[in-house]
Formats: structure tokens, C-alpha cells, sequence
């Protein structure tokens, strides 16, 4: 366990160059620097995700999906609407509330000629991981309206003073990438990271025993095997005690399992499918995502 007593005093006492820095998070055994606030917070997002932790080549094992119809079809119903936001605090390392995580339904909008959902992801260390680690994170997904598949994944980084901005097109074609994009080109009905953690809130769990994905995490493309672990059980978090269905998450590179990543999902038995508690585990270290307030839209 981290030394916490001597990490107040360093808190208190130090100025936090570079170097100290690094000193705090070797005593803490972190990694330096910020990958570590990414791999918790995306699974908050995906992952949150990491939740930027991610997927690889679409098929569902249970049920396969059925050929896209070549009249329009109804827009399926989905268990979230415009304006939910869903509040998350990270326990990381034994340190609690180390991230604040939240999760925003933005809206429905057309992109460009398509009907999307347009989701949001923001991650904010906060102290005293923010003395060793400054992130300030937002991530957007816009996702297809019928089935979640990606449409655009979008990066905008703030960690330990600099900032990165990162478009991605993603496209099973192989066209031009528009201005200040970079065009991904991926398999049909893959999904980004974001955009998957909201599509696992669509799967009918009582008739499916697993779903795989390719998923994009804004590096590259994993496979992520999502399969429900335990049908029910009552699960106690920030914002209540609810009744949750848990799925484990698997993440394959080429057929071969990233054992050091781990996830467990636990979505409520309520009409919304509410995501109320990830639990991580990373190479270094488990984290523990707990719904802290939850704000449906409509």
C-alpha cells in the first residue's frame, strides 16, 4: 500500500517540480506520467474505459446482427435520451475520489446526412493525484443512430500543462478525411471506445451471452469481449443501492488477451440500463467507478 503519511507531508512541504514529482509517484509505484489517468478514467468513460481500452473485429457470438434492410428502417428506441448525465468518483491506488469522471448525452443531431448520437466523456484528476498527475480530459463520440457504430471520435487532451486535440474519422471506405480530421479506416460496425460503452446499455442481456466488437480507442483497434457475469445482485455506490447485472470486458490484440486489463460493468436493472459501477483492473493497480449522482434527461 502507498505510504499516505509521507505522501501528505510531501504535499504540504514540497514544491512539485519534475522531480519531486517523480518522486511522489515512485513512492506510490505510478507510472509517470499521465497513461495512468487515461486507463482509469476512460473505463469511467468506457470507458470509459478505458472508459480508451477497446475492441477488434465485429461479430456477435450470441446473435449475429442482421443485414441492414434496403428500405429505412425505424430508428430503434434507445435506454438513454438527449440530456442524461451520469456522475462518476474514481477510487485509484487506495486513494479515494482520485478522478471525477461524467458522462453526457449531448443529443441526437444529423452528421452529415447521417442520425447520430452525439456522447461526451470528461475525466479531472483531483488532489492529491493532481499533485502528480494533471489531467483535464474531454472525449466526444458521435455514433450512429441505429446501432452505435462509429461515425467520429474526438480527443481533446489537457495533461500537465500541454494540450492535444485529436479528430478521427472513421470509415470502412477509403475517402478523403475532412478538414482538421484524420480518417481511421476500420471494419463495418466498429465502434470507438465511448461509443461502445453506451452500445453495452442496448444488448438485451437475458438473450445474449456475449457480444464482440472491434472497438477503436483513438490509437488503435482492440477487440472487446463483452459476456454478462452474474444476472443480478445488489450493488451499494455513491448514489444508492440499486439491483445490477454485471459484464465482464475482455480486451484481445490480435486474438491475443491484454490479461493485465480487466473491467467489470455493472449496469442497473432500470429502464435507463444505468452504468453504476466499472471495476478496473490495469497493470498497475485497480480502480474502483462508482456512480456518484445520476441526472436522466427527456
Amino acid at each position: 500500500m502507498p505510504d499516505f503519511g509521507t505522501l501528505k507531508y510531501y504535499v504540504r512541504h514540497t514544491s512539485f517540480d519534475t522531480t519531486n514529482r517523480v518522486r511522489i509517484a515512485s513512492m506510490l509505484n505510478l507510472q509517470f506520467p499521465s497513461w495512468l489517468v487515461r486507463g482509469c478514467a476512460i473505463p469511467a468513460l468506457a470507458v470509459l474505459p478505458a472508459l480508451v481500452l477497446a475492441a477488434g473485429t465485429q461479430r456477435q457470438t450470441a446473435k449475429r446482427l442482421a443485414p441492414k434492410p434496403s428500405a429505412p428502417a425505424a430508428i430503434p428506441a434507445t435506454p438513454f435520451c438527449s440530456g442524461e448525465i451520469l456522475s462518476y468518483t474514481v477510487r485509484w491506488l487506495g486513494m479515494n475520489d482520485a478522478v471525477s469522471a461524467r458522462l453526457t448525452v449531448v443529443g441526437e443531431q444529423d452528421f452529415f446526412g447521417k442520425p447520430a448520437w452525439h456522447v461526451q466523456a470528461q475525466a479531472h484528476t483531483n488532489n492529491p493525484l493532481r499533485y502528480i498527475v494533471s489531467v483535464d480530459d474531454q472525449f466526444d463520440s458521435y455514433a450512429s443512430r441505429t446501432d452505435l457504430t462509429g461515425l467520429q471520435f474526438e480527443m481533446y487532451l489537457h495533461e500537465q500543462g500541454k494540450s492535444e486535440n485529436h479528430i478521427y474519422r472513421l470509415s470502412s471506405a477509403s475517402t478523403p478525411a475532412p478538414a482538421g480530421a484524420t480518417q481511421v479506416q476500420v471494419l463495418p460496425n466498429t465502434r470507438d471506445a465511448l461509443g461502445f460503452a453506451y452500445y453495452l446499455r442496448t444488448v438485451n442481456w437475458e438473450q445474449t451471452a456475449e457480444v464482440r466488437a472491434p472497438v477503436f480507442d483513438g490509437h488503435k483497434i482492440y477487440e472487446a469481449r463483452a459476456r454478462m457475469m452474474t444476472p443480478e445482485a445488489e450493488i451499494s455506490v455513491k448514489a444508492g443501492k440499486y439491483a445490477a447485472t454485471s459484464i465482464g470486458l475482455r480486451i484481445y490484440d490480435r486474438g491475443t488477451e491484454v490479461t493485465a486489463t480487466k473491467l467489470t460493468i455493472w449496469l442497473a436493472q432500470d429502464p435507463a440500463h444505468t452504468p453504476v459501477l466499472i471495476e478496473v483492473e490495469l497493470p498497475i493497480g485497480t480502480g474502483r467507478v462508482e456512480l456518484q449522482s445520476a441526472q436522466s434527461g427527456g
